[in-house]
């Protein structure tokens, strides 16, 4: 992917979403291998594991940086052919007739300088030194 990296090891790359991709949303992040795999089921068990890491160190960050309603998770691979999972907010107080974050006009959206914020407080979250959430 091609947003702002988050975090970066060998195995696993965390990014935002860029802003010129669709709706310029605050907390869309990418989670992917470093390694070209198809699908989930063409990880190694060493990448199984650190997207798994990644994963849950996202949907904690985003949910303590930016409060949402929910923290959500898809993989499709439906667009770019490697494996990514999408994680993704539904921000606080939005609408139960909004079924999709594109589609509510009046929701949060970032510029470049508030999103080069916002991913610095995502990454102190991903720290593998620390104690265990």
């Amino acid at each position: 992917m091609v947003g702002p990296v988050i975090y970066a090891d060998d195995l696993v790359v965390v990014t935002h979403r860029p802003l010129s991709e669709g709706v310029p949303m605050p907390g869309y992040l990418f989670v992917e291998t470093v390694r070209h795999a198809p699908t989930l089921a063409d990880l190694s068990d060493a990448e199984g594991a650190a997207v798994g890491w990644a994963v849950r160190r996202a949907a904690y960050a985003l949910r303590t940086e930016l409060s949402p309603d929910y923290v959500l998770s898809a993989i499709t691979g439906r667009s770019v052919a490697h494996f990514h999972q999408h994680m993704f907010v539904r921000p606080e107080g939005t609408p139960d007739t909004v079924s999709w974050f594109a589609s509510w006009s009046d929701g949060p959206h970032v510029d470049e300088p508030t999103l080069a914020t916002l991913c610095e407080r995502l990454a102190v979250h991903f720290t593998k030194d620390d104690v265990p959430l």
